[in-house]
């Protein structure tokens, strides 16, 4: 049956050469580094810039020129419980955050960058720095992730990396050895190169 055959190609596609496992371990290294860089000395709290005249009855503010990209992560210098979950970092829509800062209104993130964005209790501080609150309106100022480069990479982090690295080439050449013996069709085969391929991608 047709259900049959989804199952078997999401089965396919998702699992049989651990797709689904690597992305998993791969999500969890990612936090892992999240969290590492959180209890680095070097991250610094996002500090917007006010816009207008001291005494505009309503504050308008802007992002850093430096802040590009149509994503962006900030970590929270003490980690919240938000909408039932331990949050570490939150990942904005630049535009999004860039018209919050501007007009006011609702302001959106997903919660440790999974999931649906959720709605966030968030204001800018006295000093100009972003502030995410919990029910009880206890906050966390929001920093900008250390640096990204490999230099910085703690080993623990990129050994775990590499290993993932490893096991994603030692389950690509098993799939390259059996297609020749699998029994289906060709656009299958297609399909399940470029899922390991774009697992491939992410660990990189």
């Amino acid at each position: 049956s047709e259900m049959c055959i989804i199952e078997r190609e999401t089965l396919m596609t998702c699992h049989a050469w651990q797709q689904q496992a690597m992305l998993t371990r791969l999500g969890a290294i990612v936090q892992r580094r999240i969290q590492i860089q959180q209890q680095q000395s070097d991250k610094t709290a996002l500090k917007v810039t006010r816009l207008g005249g001291m005494f505009s009855r309503k504050p308008h503010y802007e992002l850093p020129a430096e802040i590009q990209g149509t994503t962006l992560t900030l970590l929270l210098q003490q980690p919240l419980k938000l909408h039932d979950m331990e949050v570490i970092h939150i990942t904005f829509e630049r535009e999004a955050l860039a018209n919050w800062l501007e007009k006011g209104g609702e302001i959106r993130g997903k919660l440790n960058g999974i999931g649906f964005a959720q709605l966030l209790n968030m204001d800018v501080d006295t000093s100009q720095h972003l502030v995410v609150r919990d029910v009880s309106l206890q906050g966390s100022r929001l920093a900008l992730p250390g640096s990204a480069s490999q230099e910085n990479m703690p080993a623990e982090i990129r050994q775990q990396l590499e290993a993932l690295d490893d096991e994603w080439h030692q389950q690509h050449n098993r799939f390259s050895e059996q297609q020749k013996c699998l029994f289906i069709p060709v656009e299958w085969l297609g399909r399940i190169e470029a899922s390991l391929q774009d697992v491939g991608a992410q660990i990189k």
